[in-house]
This record gives C-alpha cells, sequence and structure tokens, in this order.
C-alpha cells in the first residue's frame, strides 16, 4: 500500500494509489487545500516513487520551485522550460510548484504552454492553498486533487505519540484546524501557553472597551511579530468560543474548553454582531499582513476597528 506514513487524506492517497497501480500518471495535477495538511509531503512520496529515490535531492529528476521573494516569477519559469529539455536519468522529470497561487501572471501564461504540450516524461505538480489564485487555464489543465482538514483525533494520537501529554495533544489538535504542520509547530514553541495567556488578557481588554487601553495591544502583540498568523488565529478561535458558548453549542466543540469560565464571562459583554465583525476585521488583517503591508499600521487599524465595534 502507498502512502501508508502520511496521516489524513484518504481520498488523495487512494486516488494516486489507483494510478500508480494502473500506471495512469497525469502530466499535471494539482494538490489544492488548506496549509499544513500534506501537500507537500504527498508531492514529495509521489516523486520518491515515480523516481525510485529514497532522497529526492539527490536526484537531478527531482526540482522544487519556490516563491523568490513574494512571488514565483516568470525568469523561473523560463529556467523551467530549459531544464525540462533535458531527458531524465530515468523515466519522470518531476516539478514541484510550493504555494503555485503566488506564480504572477506573466508566469502563469509562461507556464501554460509547457502544460499545453509537455515532455512525456514530465510531471508539473502545484502545491496551493487557494486554487482561485489561478488561471483557469491553468487548472483546467490539470488532474486536481482537494486536500481536507487532517481529523483532530489523529492529529492529537500523531502528538501523544511523539511524546506530548495527552491533555496537552488535544488542545493543541483542536487549535490546528486540521493542519498538522501547524499543530506540531504548536507543539515545539515555549511561547505558545505564555501566548495565549496575553490574547486572554487583550480579549478582556477589548471588551472593556476603554481606547487607552486597547491602543496598548499593539505594543504587546508586537514582540509576536514573527508568529503573528498564530496569535491571530488564537484571537479568532476565542471569538469563536464565544459564539459556541452565546448559542449553548456542546462544549465539545470550545476549542480553549479550560478557559470555560472566563468565555461565559465574555460572553454577556458582547452581541453576535458584534462578534461576526471582530472575527472578519482579525481575518482581514491576517490578509493584509500575507500581502506584507505594514505591520504596525495593519494591526493599529485592527484595533482601532474593534474598538469601533464595541464601543
Amino acid at each position: 500500500m502507498y502512502f501508508e506514513n502520511i496521516k489524513g487524506q484518504q481520498f488523495a492517497k487512494k486516488y494516486l494509489s489507483n494510478s500508480l497501480k494502473s500506471n495512469m500518471i497525469s502530466h499535471a495535477y494539482m494538490f489544492e487545500g488548506p496549509s499544513g495538511v500534506g501537500k507537500n509531503t504527498l508531492a514529495r512520496e509521489l516523486s520518491r516513487i515515480l523516481l525510485e529515490m529514497e532522497n529526492l535531492f539527490n536526484s537531478p529528476d527531482y526540482i522544487e520551485i519556490k516563491p523568490d521573494g513574494n512571488s514565483i516569477k516568470i525568469a523561473q519559469i523560463r529556467k523551467m522550460q530549459t531544464d525540462i529539455l533535458v531527458k531524465p536519468y530515468k523515466s519522470y522529470k518531476i516539478y514541484v510548484f510550493d504555494e503555485a497561487q503566488k506564480m504572477t501572471i506573466e508566469a502563469q501564461n509562461a507556464l501554460l504552454k509547457t502544460l499545453e504540450e509537455p515532455p512525456k516524461y514530465a510531471i508539473i505538480i502545484l502545491v496551493t492553498n487557494n486554487k482561485e489564485s489561478l488561471l483557469d487555464t491553468i487548472k483546467s489543465r490539470c488532474e486536481i486533487i482537494k486536500f481536507t482538514p487532517i481529523p483532530i483525533k489523529e492529529i492529537a494520537d500523531y502528538l501523544v505519540k511523539t511524546g506530548v501529554d495527552e491533555k496537552r495533544a488535544s488542545l493543541l489538535a483542536n487549535f490546528s484546524r486540521g493542519s498538522m504542520q501547524k499543530a506540531i509547530e504548536l507543539s515545539e514553541s515555549e511561547d505558545f501557553y505564555i501566548m495565549r495567556e496575553e490574547i486572554q488578557k487583550y480579549i478582556e481588554t477589548f471588551l472593556n472597551g476603554d481606547l487607552i487601553d486597547i491602543m496598548e495591544i499593539q505594543n504587546g502583540i508586537e514582540k509576536y511579530k514573527d508568529q503573528i498568523i498564530n496569535v491571530l488565529d488564537l484571537m479568532i478561535n476565542y471569538f469563536r468560543d464565544i459564539i459556541m458558548v452565546k448559542e449553548n453549542i456542546d462544549n465539545s466543540m470550545i476549542i480553549n474548553l479550560d478557559k470555560l469560565v472566563f468565555i461565559k464571562n465574555m460572553s454577556k459583554k458582547i452581541t453576535y454582531s458584534q462578534l461576526s465583525k471582530i472575527i472578519d476585521i482579525i481575518e482581514e488583517t491576517k490578509n493584509k499582513l500575507r500581502s506584507n503591508c505594514n505591520f504596525n499600521i495593519s494591526i493599529q487599524v485592527m484595533t482601532l476597528n474593534i474598538y469601533e465595534v464595541i464601543k
């Protein structure tokens, strides 16, 4: 059985296993789904099988193409198009595009020519968490394989096997939102629990509605600049938990279950409409920061916008 070491993704594993058994490998795939759920891992494992190589990076027939700065540029596609003309040492030559959604339009149009008439030995795998950023003409020439969040129990079980305490593993698995990569990163983070306690204080400050105190939140968040997406995700999780409590959802759905008393107290200070608007504000801030908007300005705007919702 292929891909036994990869967690979750039963559909993707079965689909690719059947393709391998029937020798019906496509010249182009798109692995699409959330970050950290095994897309790159599966791309590499498929490449190992096809190239019959344990260490892919020793093979000239395996090439990973990653963003150069903020994007995958046309020059990188041109280089790949030159390289692809050189025949492989064995049966295949494989190109894996990490964060393919970051290809510029020029790069995508250039790649399209290769996807239309690839050499018989070439396999191109586009790995993306947002296929909508890619041209329809690109998508139409790929077999799209959908990746889904990994079940929470599978993540927790894996963490326990690596030596993480059972209760901590359960908490981290819930925070991961189905991303094994994120769960592992959090399990190795010394700052995670300190950060979580501080975020709880930020939530309380927001809901008390004092502008001077709220503006101080920016200074507190700044020290977590390198982990800002995790910080904002943790913040969102608290607000979502407050919604769950307000709707009397079963406690098993609450991520911060060990903070239930705090969450219930906060739920009395805010409406559904306010919660929804705040979550949207934080999500918008995440998108801005991922697009390399100015950190301080983005956080300042976020805190002011949340204050406007609460006041």
